[in-house]
């Protein structure tokens, strides 16, 4: 299995990050917040947006390496439609990959209940 964090699997244009706030829907988890679109794409991609006020570099830069792990981890799992971009929660300089991966996997699990139970698009109110 190619765990590769390749362009193809990353949310690159400021237009593509602008369609998953413009289009998308968004969850709230424990440790982070997902916007995301479902949409017909070959690969689930990744975009990852923290600003300064979250605190150092190396901070911000430790968030950006462990949210990456966390999609490598719980790619195989996710379905070819997402396209995500994640924001940092109070408590991020604690968060592990697991709990990445473990999130990234509630939001999926979550997506396709509602898909299931409505023919809307999966949203949290």
């Amino acid at each position: 299995m190619n765990l590769s964090f390749s362009k193809l699997k990353r949310l690159l244009a400021r237009r593509e990050f602008r369609e998953v706030y413009l289009k998308g829907k968004k969850y709230v988890g424990k440790h982070l917040v997902f916007y995301y679109l479902l949409e017909e794409s070959p690969h689930p991609r990744l975009g990852i947006t923290i600003t300064k006020k979250w605190g150092k570099a190396h901070d911000r830069n430790r968030f950006k390496r462990v949210v990456r792990e966390g999609f490598r981890l719980c790619y195989p799992q996710l379905g070819s439609a997402f396209l995500l971009n994640v924001h940092p929660r109070t408590g991020y300089q604690d968060l592990t990959a697991e709990e990445v991966a473990q999130e990234l996997k509630n939001l999926n699990t979550w997506c396709g209940k509602a898909q299931s139970e409505s023919t809307e698009s999966c949203r949290n109110d």
